[in-house]
Order: C-alpha cells, then structure tokens, then sequence
C-alpha cells in the first residue's frame, strides 16, 4: 500500500467503526420498537376482549330472560284456556282436573318468575361490572394512547440520530482509501458488524486469541493493514 498513511488509515477506521457500531445499536433497538408497540397493542386488545366477554354475557342473559317470558306467557295462555273450561265442564270429576291443571301451571309460573328475577339480578350485577370495565378500558385507552405516541416520537428520535451519524459517516469514509474501505466492509458485514479490534494482553479483542509477537511488531510499524490470523478483523494497538 505505497503512499498511503496506513496510521492515519487505521485512526481512521477505528473512528469509523465506532459509528457503525453505534448505528448499528441503535438500528437494532429501532427494530424492536415495532414489536414492543405490538405487545402493548395485544394488551389492550386482550382488555377490550373482557369487556366484549361481559357484554356478549350480558346479551346471553337477556336471551334467556326473553326465553322465560315466553314460558310464562305460555303458561299464562294455558292457564287462561283451563279457567275457560272450568264452565264448561259436566262432572266434579272434569272440574277437579282442571283445577289441577291451573295450579300445576301457576306453580309452575312461580317457579319461572323466580327464574326470571334470579337472571334480572344477574343482569343488572353484569351491567355493574361492564360499567367499571368500561372506566377502566377508557382509562387504559388513554394509557396506550399515550404509550402509542411515545413510541412514534422515539422512532423519530432514533431515526433521525441515525442520518446524523451516517451523514457523519459519509464524510469519515470519503477519507479512506478505497481499497481499504473494501476489506474493512467485507469484513465488518462477514463479521457482525464488528471489523476493527484493539489489542490488548497480546491478545485479539474480537476473537481473544493470542497473537504472534511478529504480528504484534508488524502493528507497531504501521506499514501496512495487519490482519487477525483467526478471526481476519483489523488489528490495531490502542495509544
């Protein structure tokens, strides 16, 4: 690499790596906003579902309150026809029966007028709970409102700290060879991002194997690019 500061080439790699080591935590977090905003969202739609669950409980109820209504007017038909009959009958016998009937039937009304009472009570307990649901569901409405926002103003904040430090980016690798800006992105993509290392101990920091004391003197003429035999990042000796 003739005439080419391969110093100042490393300083400058080291700064560039710690720009897209920022952008790419800060990308990293950005992709999780979406899936925080979606557990919040189920949260709230789980809620919404129990006050769903109350009302659909609530119209059950009222079906089956229609459904006793009909019994008792049945009932109440039934027992009307027998009191019809009761002047038309020839025998105390035919009269007897009759009567048996009508009390059957009004006992029989008791019962389902008590039924109907038992779902009113129960109806009107629900409508109490599907109140304070409803409360509750408009407090945590506002709540996710508030958190859905937060969470939009964040993606704004993030992404614009990204364009800055990719602006900035720009600007640092317009300063770097391209040859050596090649590897550096070759290996910062085959690497997870990770493209530049220190030395430290004798040791490589991306991989943390000890390294030759050729390579290490080979850093410290800064002749050249001197690359990890294990790992392949850039190596560097920190100042």
């Amino acid at each position: 690499m003739k005439n080419i500061n391969i110093e100042e080439q490393v300083k400058l790699l080291v700064e560039l790596q710690g720009l897209d080591t920022q952008i790419l935590k800060i990308e990293i977090d950005l992709e999780s906003i979406p899936e925080e905003l979606e557990r919040v969202e189920e949260a709230f739609k789980e809620k919404s579902g129990n006050l769903k669950k109350l009302e659909e409980g609530v119209k059950m109820l009222q079906l089956k309150q229609k459904e006793k209504e009909g019994e008792l007017g049945s009932k109440e038909t039934s027992i009307k026809k027998f009191q019809g009959q009761l002047y038309q009958v020839k025998t105390n016998k035919e009269y007897t029966a009759l009567e048996g009937e009508i009390g059957r039937a009004r006992a029989d009304n008791s019962l389902i007028e008590e039924e109907i009472i038992k779902i009113l009570d129960q109806i009107d307990a629900e409508n109490q709970r599907i109140a304070k649901e409803r409360e509750f569901l408009k407090a945590e409405e506002s709540k996710f409102a508030q958190d859905k926002k937060r969470f939009e103003d964040e993606v704004q904040r993030i992404k614009s700290e990204v364009d800055g430090l990719k602006t900035r980016r720009s600007a640092l690798a317009e300063r770097i060879d391209k040859s050596i800006l090649s590897k550096y992105g070759r290996i910062l993509k085959s690497k997870d991002g990770l493209a530049v290392v220190p030395v430290a101990g004798d040791s490589c920091q991306g991989c943390f194997r000890i390294l030759p004391s050729q390579v290490i003197h080979e850093i410290r003429m800064k002749k050249d690019l001197v690359f990890c035999g294990n790992c392949a990042r850039i190596l560097y000796i920190e100042e």
